[in-house]
């Protein structure tokens, strides 16, 4: 009773905030589920506790980091290795993806150009990979998704910095490539004293 009133308001809070999508908050419930069943489980491995809903391997939580941090390191070479030729990236403030490795290579390569940043640097990474049996209604594919939550420090030509705490969900084909991309962040800055932090897509 305790998690699953935890869970109720917790995730109402994030809705109100507007911190997640409906489909991230669908897969952050859905992992701590799972998270919290292989926990108390004592006869069964965390990947035996739910039918249609498992915790995925941790090689794809090495392969999101890895994809992650070739972006935040400008690796296009990197980057282009881990996403499918079909891959849609979903940016925070819009509602149609990019589509294709191509389209979605191009927007990444020109992003520190546009928004003249210099550098940026990932910590304090949490994932939570989950694997389904059915498809999900917001992307229409079951299989493999990981739902990573981490900081960014972002480093611009002019010197100043900011500070954001970030997430995103990808979603992994059979050949464990990247076909699905969520970005989201969280507007509120980090420290009080900032001003709130415009849109930023990553």
């Amino acid at each position: 009773m305790f998690v699953s009133t935890f869970g109720i308001s917790f995730f109402n809070q994030l809705l109100m905030k507007k911190v997640f999508s409906i489909a991230h908050i669908t897969l952050l419930c859905i992992g701590l589920w799972l998270w919290s069943l292989a926990c108390s489980s004592t006869e069964q491995s965390p990947s035996e506790v739910s039918g249609r809903y498992t915790i995925a391997t941790d090689n794809y939580i090495v392969l999101a980091e890895k994809a992650l941090t070739y972006q935040s390191d400008f690796d296009w070479e990197g980057c282009a290795d881990l996403l499918a030729d079909d891959v849609q990236y979903f940016l925070p403030d819009s509602a149609q993806p990019l589509v294709g490795k191509s389209a979605v290579l191009a927007f990444w390569k020109s992003w520190p150009q546009r928004t003249r940043l210099d550098s940026w640097q990932l910590s304090h990474f949490n994932h939570i990979p989950v694997q389904t049996r059915q498809a999900l209604p917001f992307s229409g594919l079951s299989g493999v998704y990981v739902i990573s939550m981490f900081r960014g420090k972002l480093h611009y030509v002019d010197g100043h910095t900011r500070t954001l705490n970030l997430n995103c969900c990808l979603h992994f084909n059979a050949q464990k490539r990247i076909d699905r991309w969520y970005s989201y962040y969280d507007h509120r800055p980090m420290i009080p004293t900032l001003t709130t932090i415009q849109t930023t897509t990553f």
